[in-house]
């Protein structure tokens, strides 16, 4: 008896059949035209096996493939405006809600939280933006950078699409640098022609972001 594919060959089918295929060891090396040779064979003279193989092949074709590894990092959304600030520190807060409710107290503002800014407007005038990395609480005034003084280290941002509108940066970071913010957010409100409006009310500016964030029954649960 001898053995090709693990089969066992009956010597007498060999001469019935004219089966010529001949392994002279046990072991050899298995290319592509060794196999299909086998298959053909394996197809001619044992075809319940065959059709077994094919079932399986069929099946191993139309089995789920498992994911390749992915060495890529992972895509991580940014945090929001509303997420930093609630993640910020008690001086970062109390310094954000201090300023914007000073933006706040002139005539017909409104405010509007974003993914990345709290916007102070008046109708279509963007008045101030507010927003906040790291330590650092960030206003964006809508003047002109050659109005401000040298003294407050303000940044031009008008080359940015993002702050066409509000194209001075003043970054916070300290309790002088929010007395410079003030001054800005007059200066700025002067330039425009904003009125101080003698009604107005200050906000708890954490708790809008609060309700921004979860909604109502949220920002009570988040307290």
């Amino acid at each position: 008896m001898r053995t090709y594919l693990g089969k066992v060959i009956d010597e007498s089918l060999v001469k019935e059949k004219g089966f010529n295929a001949t392994v002279r060891e046990e072991g050899f090396a298995l290319d592509e035209t060794v196999l299909n040779a086998a298959l053909s064979d394996e197809q001619k003279y044992y075809p319940a096996d065959y059709a077994a193989y094919e079932e399986l092949a069929a099946m191993d074709a139309t089995a789920p493939q498992m994911d390749a590894v992915d060495d890529k990092p992972k895509y991580i959304p940014s945090p929001t405006f509303a997420q930093k600030m609630l993640r910020a520190d008690e001086v970062i807060q109390d310094r954000y809600d201090e300023l914007k409710n000073y933006a706040l107290r002139f005539k017909k503002l409104k405010s509007r939280i974003s993914k990345k800014f709290d916007s102070i407007n008046q109708g279509r005038l963007h008045f101030v933006k507010l927003s906040v990395a790291g330590k650092t609480l960030k206003l964006y005034l809508n003047m002109d950078i050659k109005d401000t003084d040298p003294k407050f280290h303000c940044k031009d941002m008008s080359d940015k699409k993002t702050y066409v509108t509000v194209p001075v940066l003043l970054r916070i970071k300290s309790g002088r640098a929010v007395r410079y913010a003030k001054m800005l957010i007059d200066q700025c409100a002067e330039l425009h022609g904003l009125k101080e409006n003698p009604k107005f009310e200050e906000i708890d500016a954490i708790a809008t972001v609060e309700q921004f964030l979860y909604g109502e029954e949220g920002a009570d649960d988040a307290e």
